[in-house]
Order: structure tokens, then sequence, then C-alpha cells
């Protein structure tokens, strides 16, 4: 049986507009890796508060209690401030040799590249996704409600975050908040070109963001998680 281990890197690009609403965190334990990547709406004081203090206790209690738990614990802390607090959030879980679990709620995404295609294994929670799965709806006002989340950590329950299983043959997994996913032109030939370092592929898709039409850049961060022999 080959031995195998998980190398991590993490890389983060503050936008245009200050101060930086992302957060990450990672927790080891062992050889066991737990992981969270979170997207604040807004720049307000509270809510770039709010995402630091809650990214560790996901990855902490996910750690022991899983995603769900995760999840649910980080959303209930929104309702001790005094606004509304919305932020989307992406969990991995992941062991050497064993499936990559993920949990999720708004529309921070998860990836998983098998060393030819980069798939995106998570769903986006946004009133534009829900318009593209029902149908009918015209092109450009689907794309508008993209921006859109129906959903965050502060609605987190059972029933509202999602969940699903990467296979254990896919080498590379990637946790990223809308700054990567929204301003990388071509997320897949940056992950082929630094596939073999993580630390390298974090650093180089966060460089890769470009700014929108109007010149904005959204704050981008990313995990890379590496399993290997």
């Amino acid at each position: 049986m080959q031995n195998l281990s998980i190398t991590v890197g993490v890389a983060q690009r503050p936008g245009t507009e200050p101060p930086c609403a992302d957060s990450w965190d990672v927790q080891w334990r062992g050889q066991r890796v737990t992981a969270t990547v979170l997207d604040g709406a807004g720049h307000a004081p509270d809510t770039v508060r709010y995402v630091q203090a809650a990214a560790p206790v996901i990855t902490m209690i996910g750690m022991e209690h899983g995603g769900l738990a995760g999840l649910m614990t980080a959303g209930q802390m929104a309702a001790a401030h005094d606004t509304y607090l919305h932020a989307s959030a992406v969990y991995a879980a992941a062991e050497p040799g064993q499936p990559v679990t993920i949990h999720w709620i708004g529309d921070c995404r998860a990836y998983g590249w098998d060393g030819t295609e980069l798939r995106q294994y998570s769903t986006d929670q946004t009133m534009g996704e829900y318009l593209r799965r029902h149908g009918g709806v015209a092109v450009d006002l689907i794309e508008h409600h993209d921006a859109w989340a129906r959903l965050g950590l502060a609605q987190a329950s059972a029933s509202t975050c999602r969940e699903a299983t990467i296979p254990p043959g896919i080498p590379l997994v990637l946790l990223v908040s809308d700054g990567v996913s929204d301003h990388v032109p071509d997320m897949e030939r940056v992950v082929t070109e630094h596939a073999t370092d993580p630390q390298a592929l974090a650093d180089a898709l966060v460089a890769a963001a470009e700014p929108d039409d109007d010149g904005y850049r959204d704050d981008a961060t990313v995990i890379v998680l590496k399993t290997s022999t």
C-alpha cells in the first residue's frame, strides 16, 4: 500500500475595495486536515470580524463533529451582531487515501482536478443557479442573478447546507471564494501549469484574478489540498 500524504497551499489577495472580507483556516489532527474558505458580503467592520472569527470555528468543530456542525455553529455566531451579516462558506475534510467530504452554503466553491479536467463539485446557492436549473429564463437575466446568494451562514441548517464527496483518486481539491471563480478567466490552465506545487498553484490563482468591466476586483482566497505519495 502506498504511503500517501496531504500538502496544503493557501493564498489570499485583497480586492480593490478594502478591507478584505474573505477569510480561511486550516486545522490538522494527525494526518487529517479540515479547511474552510469564507466570503463575507460587503466590507463592513462587523462582517470582517465575523468571517475572521468563524473560519477556525468551522474547521475545529468540523474536525470532531463534521462540516455540517461546523457551518451551523459558525452560522449561529452571526446573531451576535446588531446588523444582518451574510457570508458564504465552503469546508473540506481530507485524509490520505480517503474521499474528501465537502460542505458548503452560498457561492464559495469546491473543485477537484483529476490530472486532466477541473470539475466543480459544489453547486452555487444563488438565484442565478436556481433560475438556470428551472429553465425558461433568458440567459442574460440568469447571469445577472448569479451574484445574488440565496443562502448564507446565518441560515445554516441541516436542510440548507449542502454536502458532496470527492473520490480518493482526485489528487487536487480546491476551495475558493468567488473572487477566484469569477475573476480568473481560465482556472483549468492555471491548475494544469502548477499542479505539482500546491502553494505555487494557490499563489498563481489569486495573482490571475482580473478586474471586471467596471474595474472592480473582488477579494480572492484559495486553499489547495494535494494528495501525493
